[in-house]
């Protein structure tokens, strides 16, 4: 079978979890003998390299900055570069990643009408939600319906506008339908849906929540398809763990508002200092600078706090065994994080938000613990409890580590690629 997986995010162009998941799914389909290419996008002059056996094309990224392409109304300046592109691999499937300007459901759409057999694997709250977050008002979970009202009048506040404000100022777009961009917002949302239930044969959702979502907007449960994500079997660390009494606490990602890094630190400021360690991998989001300053200030003033950033990829396995437990306060749905199944792999406990992925993942004093997303009081209670249990030697221990190899992965896309090929629905229970 030739395989296409198109990503705008891709090595050795940029580096993330998108980015690994697609290589992980390529080289394990290369291995069950599939032949896979890549689709990508760049300005660089090459117009396909090899990375690591795997042939990656580059498409150019979008150049017409009209209000239309941006927003999504209309398709990007690279459209019939990219059929032509797609035309000239001639893939059995077209799969693809990620959903930006430059590869757009235009794109989804433009491929289907030339024949060619299409999925996306839903990697991120945003395909579905204006706010990208799925969290109303940035408070409440929400059910995940685009509607006009809901939806203009959450956008506006998380713009910045007071929410009893955005609720009035969204009556009075609406009516009005003016400024047209903010009038059109929740449209071109719902057009975006259409084009993906019109043009898929198969949406692949990593989590349970995004199958609700998905279908509360009206798509076909039938299309849909719950594949979560897996992990690279490593080597077990040989990091040794000193043993004293301290809690050994971590936080891995980007230093970003939605990941809820200053709702760990304000519950940490009620814990005994002496008795707790903190430790942060961060990745800096360059939108988000200020942020970043204001949390790392704060960790760099604990006692015995470690702030490391940009830690390779290759040093994850270590620090995840140095820590007693991993902490993942995001503020909102997440579809995995794969930080969880990471940590999970090695046998390290996860303290949680109880949201989107994270929920669905964490077996309460199982392998973890949940926690109201915005409760620090909560949290701090929790910490506290574990210190105490640390001290008595009674934390948990012997957390079962929760594999699900890439070679799982591969296994199950193929199965839907098959089904599609051949014309039959995949069982979705």
């Amino acid at each position: 079978m030739k395989i296409l997986l198109v990503t705008e995010y891709f090595y050795p162009q940029s580096a993330g979890g998108t980015e690994l998941y697609v290589y992980n799914l390529a080289k394990s389909l290369q291995n069950k003998k599939h032949q896979v290419e890549i689709l990508s996008v760049s300005d660089q002059t090459e117009k396909h390299i090899t990375y690591n056996n795997i042939k990656v094309h580059y498409l150019p990224f979008n150049h017409n900055y009209d209000t239309a392409v941006i927003s999504g109304e209309k398709p990007a300046d690279n459209l019939d570069n990219f059929v032509t592109i797609v035309q000239s691999i001639n893939p059995s499937i077209v799969h693809f990643h990620t959903l930006t300007t430059s590869i757009s459901t235009h794109h989804i759409e433009a491929v289907k009408k030339n024949g060619f057999k299409t999925l996306l694997t839903s990697h991120i709250a945003a395909h579905s939600c204006l706010r990208g977050t799925l969290m109303q008002s940035g408070k409440f979970i929400c059910n995940g319906k685009v509607e006009k009202q809901k939806c203009l009048s959450c956008y506006l506040q998380k713009k910045g506008i007071p929410e009893i404000l955005s609720q009035l100022s969204a009556l009075t777009i609406h009516a009005a339908g003016f400024p047209t961009n903010l009038a059109k917002v929740v449209t071109r949302k719902q057009a975006e849906l259409t084009r993906l239930k019109t043009n898929l044969d198969q949406l692949v959702v990593v989590s349970n929540w995004q199958k609700e979502v998905f279908i509360s907007n009206n798509f076909d449960k039938n299309k849909i398809v719950l594949c979560r994500q897996a992990i690279e079997l490593c080597k077990v660390s040989t990091i040794v763990k000193p043993k004293n009494r301290k809690l050994v606490i971590g936080f891995i990602g980007r230093i970003s508002n939605i990941k809820g890094l200053h709702v760990l630190l304000a519950a940490l400021k009620n814990v005994p200092v002496k008795e707790a360690e903190l430790k942060v991998a961060a990745i800096p989001v360059s939108t988000e600078s200020d942020y970043y300053q204001q949390q790392k200030q704060q960790v760099e003033k604990m006692q015995g706090s470690v702030w490391i950033e940009n830690l390779p990829n290759d040093k994850i396995t270590d620090f995840i065994q140095s820590l007693d437990i991993l902490c993942v306060p995001s503020q909102c749905l997440e579809t995995g994080p794969f930080v969880v199944y990471e940590a999970l792999a090695q046998g390290v406990p996860v303290l949680g938000s109880d949201l989107g992925g994270i929920k669905e993942l964490i077996i309460e004093g199982k392998n973890g613990w949940l926690f109201p997303h915005q409760n620090t009081t909560y949290l701090s209670k929790l910490i506290t409890s574990f210190i105490v249990q640390k001290t008595a030697g009674k934390l948990l221990k012997n957390v079962e580590p929760l594999v699900r190899p890439i070679e799982n992965l591969a296994t199950e896309m193929l199965t839907f690629y098959q089904h599609i090929l051949t014309g039959n629905e995949h069982s979705t229970s």
